[in-house]
């Protein structure tokens, strides 16, 4: 069975009113209704899983794996379930070392650019003997460390395997199925003008959160991750989208404030690039759209929101 948490429909000259007229608590309601739905899930996944859980968490690029991914692992915690997190990326074969596409480079979005039997391998340890060895990806080397990590779990324990790939059913080929939940978390609210027109798609919001965090976290130019966009959202179209019905759960990560937190900082960078680039209209819409919001303070936003994850401090 499926459980989906409120996706909505949102209205600009809403959010502008809550911004400006109860910010704080405007926040916190949209934090509560992240948190309720993690605490939703970790409770029906402790009640129906009780031994032994490989969680397999999968989310669109900036959808906010990562935060969720440690929050369900606290949530789990807290009703007495040791929790592990398993980052699919450590699973990468490395550079050169993926299938081609036909221009000749490589996909490093299929699941074939990641150690599959070395994959499959510790999920079957970690459900069967309680312990597994672990690889890790050194990604300024772009190969996988030599030395392995070890994973020791109890036996009621739960290990979150998080990754673009987690919801593919060739990972669970040789797994024993009651043993295995599935997750899906998107950006999965819309934005629209006060004439009910689109104003913010939800792959729009995800392209924001990603141009934000690669330009503060990875060193990465805003031209540069939108000439990666395209490749990013044909993998997940090809390698996610179509294994999304199988999920157990599946929640929204989007926060009604969030353009009013993420403009101030991403509009800036947006409107110093030169107009005589290939995303010129790309950038012009999300110039347009974000400047449509009233500003919020990052001094505003909670320690442990997810979006830190994509604003920083």
């Amino acid at each position: 069975m499926n459980y989906f948490y409120d996706k909505r429909v949102l209205h600009v000259d809403d959010v502008n009113t809550a911004v400006k007229t109860r910010s704080h608590a405007f926040i916190e309601e949209e934090e509560r209704r992240y948190r309720e739905n993690v605490e939703r899930v970790a409770e029906h996944l402790n009640a129906t899983m009780p031994g032994r859980c490989l969680v397999m968490l999968a989310g669109p690029s900036s959808a906010g794996k990562t935060t969720t991914a440690n929050n369900l692992s606290r949530a789990l915690e807290a009703k007495g379930r040791q929790a592990s997190i398993v980052s699919l990326d450590d699973f990468y074969r490395g550079h050169g070392l993926a299938p081609r596409l036909p221009d000749g480079s490589y996909d490093y979005e299929s699941i074939e650019a990641l150690d599959l039997p070395l994959l499959k391998q510790c999920m079957a340890e970690l459900l069967r003997d309680g312990v597994t060895m672990l690889p890790r990806f050194d990604f300024q080397t772009r190969a996988p460390l030599e030395e392995r990590f070890e994973l020791r779990i109890e036996e009621h324990s739960v290990v979150i395997f998080e990754g673009i790939h987690a919801l593919n059913p060739v990972l669970e080929e040789h797994l024993p199925l009651d043993n295995v939940y599935k997750i899906f978390i998107n950006v999965m609210s819309r934005i629209y003008d006060d004439d009910d027109a689109k104003l913010l798609a939800r792959r729009d919001l995800r392209l924001c959160r990603r141009m934000l965090r690669d330009y503060q976290f990875r060193n990465s130019s805003i031209l540069n991750t939108l000439d990666m966009w395209r490749q990013v959202v044909r993998g997940e179209e090809l390698y996610m989208f179509p294994y999304v019905d199988t999920a157990n759960a599946t929640f929204d990560t989007m926060h009604a404030y969030e353009p009013a937190m993420i403009g101030p900082r991403l509009l800036p960078l947006l409107r110093a690039i030169p107009t005589d680039n290939p995303y010129a209209d790309t950038i012009a819409h999300l110039i347009d759209a974000l400047s449509r919001f009233e500003p919020l303070a990052v001094a505003d936003l909670p320690a442990q929101s997810l979006l830190r994850e994509f604003v920083g401090s």
